[in-house]
């Protein structure tokens, strides 16, 4: 038998065994790159937004029915307190003053005489030419005419204020707002005619949900924040926090009044209370080191010692480009985010920093 056969067959044998050895070591010597697991505190704030307007404010409107006979004011037009803002027409309003003050005087006059009868009869009744009947008769009819007359002076009164009640003044200094009828229009009783903002203070008015209204409470301090001016910060104090009218998951109002300088504010703009939430804390890594995230078995490749260990994990909430998982990771765990999908478990690695 000769040896050459044999001896190739060694070495044949001898140069396979090497070669895995090579491509084992190529293969545990992967480098990868990896990121630090990161726990966020569970902080966060709910925004609010509502809009600046006057602390006095009042929407007037006349009190009886009639044609608008003039407005004298304009939309953003200032007024002073007691001043006339509007005029309405009624053609019985004065005629019916004129008819209660006629009644009044008839009864006036008609007073003035029996006050003389009641005068004679009390003398006549002292030298018993009349009968105490006689003479108590003519005391009533005084007293009958006297409480016509307290009836008449009443509707007299009655009449003047539905007359007054035709005029509108401006309650206080203020700017106007909004007007909503014209002169010539016909105006039913009750219906706005105009709108006054008072000047001075401003406040701002939210609605909140009943998770946070308890950190509303009349007197408390917060925050304002004008997104539109440059996040301009204004502190304010809460004056009023109302009910949400008994209905289920309904919104709370707050009032909150604008404290300090109010330099170049002016009703309207728009202003946001942040109210600070706290969350439970919160497992972040890159969406990177994301394994298969959409089969429903997704995991990270944690690098323990040197070498790949999967964990299994729960994607939550994606921020930007990274997203919040819930799995057996703790702050500072490193995870790969390169290369994935060529590594397998228990594999040895290179980490680069």
């Amino acid at each position: 038998m000769s040896v050459l056969p044999v001896l190739l067959a060694v070495l044949a044998a001898a140069g396979c065994g090497r070669a895995p050895d090579a491509r084992v070591a190529s293969i545990e010597d992967r480098a990868v790159r990896v990121s630090p697991v990161r726990v966020v505190e569970g902080q966060n704030e709910l925004r609010v937004s509502g809009i600046t307007r006057a602390a006095r404010r009042a929407t007037l409107s006349f009190l009886v029915s009639g044609t608008l006979q003039d407005r004298p004011v304009e939309l953003g037009q200032p007024v002073q307190k007691g001043e006339g803002v509007a005029s309405l027409f009624n053609p019985s309003l004065e005629p019916s003053v004129r008819a209660g003050e006629a009644r009044v005087r008839e009864l006036d006059a008609r007073l003035e005489q029996l006050a003389r009868d009641v005068r004679r009869s009390e003398d006549l009744r002292a030298r018993r030419l009349i009968s105490e009947a006689e003479l108590e008769k003519v005391r009533t009819e005084q007293q009958a005419q006297r409480a016509a007359r307290d009836l008449a002076m009443a509707q007299l009164i009655e009449s003047r204020q539905r007359l007054d009640q035709a005029s509108l003044n401006a309650p206080f200094d203020g700017a106007i707002d909004a007007v909503f009828f014209e002169p010539g229009e016909y105006v039913a009783a009750g219906q706005p005619v105009v709108q006054i903002s008072g000047v001075g203070k401003l406040e701002v008015e939210f609605a909140v949900t009943e998770s946070v209204i308890s950190r509303f409470v009349p007197g408390n301090e917060v925050e304002l924040v004008l997104p539109f001016l440059g996040d301009r910060r204004l502190p304010g104090v809460v004056v009023h926090v109302g009910d949400a009218g008994g209905e289920q998951g309904g919104l709370f109002p707050v009032e909150i009044q604008i404290q300090g300088s109010q330099d170049g504010l002016r009703p309207g703009l728009t202003a946001e209370v942040r109210v600070p939430i706290r969350l439970e804390s919160r497992v972040i890594v890159p969406l990177a080191a994301i394994l298969d995230p959409g089969t429903g078995n997704p995991r990270v490749y944690k690098v323990d010692d040197g070498r790949i260990l999967p964990v299994p994990v729960d994607v939550g909430r994606l921020s930007g480009r990274d997203v919040d998982v819930e799995g057996a990771l703790l702050e500072g765990d490193e995870v790969v985010i390169t290369g994935l999908g060529s590594l397998t478990p228990g594999q040895s690695v290179e980490v680069i920093r």
